[in-house]
């Protein structure tokens, strides 16, 4: 049942991918191919809700705090589609679980970046988060998770909000990839991908302005 299980997911997947090439070939031509940030110079995304979902395994964890600060990258200069806007370099995540691996320990890794990635709709402009990296630990199982997180900012509310389905991050291979007998219980595989549930709102600390987008 599990492998039928992890087949229909992998099918789900592969589903959703053919749908988002066949909407985006549907959609016109960007007009923009640079966009300008401005605000800051901090920048300060706490997390709501926040939760990681290996789509083939149907496992969710979840964390009752994650955040993410920085700073804002040369605020009002332009530059192209898919360059940084900010860069996050301190990252922290408490009260992590899993409904059965239980309490569990969510370590994200480096220096993480928002990016805009496209021509806004309205107040809401296609991003991602960039050198997405954590590493996880619950009893007997490790592993670690790499990649990105596409989503959305709306400038107006200051929410950073993930796309449902795969994000863009997956579970490592190698050093990475999943170890102990509670990781084979919950069926996680290298590769596996990881859907990232929530939403992160920018809350500018004392003496910064809130991020504003703008063409070009």
């Amino acid at each position: 049942m599990k492998k039928l299980n992890r087949f229909a997911s992998t099918m789900m997947v592969t589903t959703a991918a053919a749908s988002a090439v066949l909407a985006m070939t549907a959609t016109s031509a960007q007009a923009a191919t640079t966009y300008t940030p401005t605000g800051g110079p901090g920048a300060n995304f706490v997390g709501s809700s926040v939760s990681f979902t290996d789509i083939e395994a149907g496992q969710t964890l979840t964390c009752t705090q994650f955040d993410l600060s920085g700073s804002i990258i040369s605020s009002g200069s332009s530059r192209a589609y898919g360059a940084d806007g900010g860069t996050l370099g301190t990252l922290s995540s408490s009260g992590c679980s899993h409904p059965l691996a239980g309490p569990t320990t969510v370590t994200p890794n480096g220096t993480w970046t928002v990016a805009i990635t496209g021509d806004a709709t309205g107040s809401s402009w296609p991003a991602k988060l960039k050198n997405v990296s954590a590493d996880v630990s619950a009893v007997n199982c490790d592993f670690s998770a790499s990649g990105e997180v596409n989503g959305t900012f709306n400038d107006s509310t200051q929410v950073f909000t993930p796309n449902a389905g795969a994000s863009g991050l997956t579970i490592d291979s190698g050093a990475g990839a999943p170890t102990g007998s509670m990781c084979v219980t919950l069926d996680l595989q290298s590769g596996d991908n990881v859907a990232v549930g929530g939403s992160w709102t920018n809350t500018p600390p004392s003496g910064s302005a809130a991020l504003d987008i703008s063409n070009p």
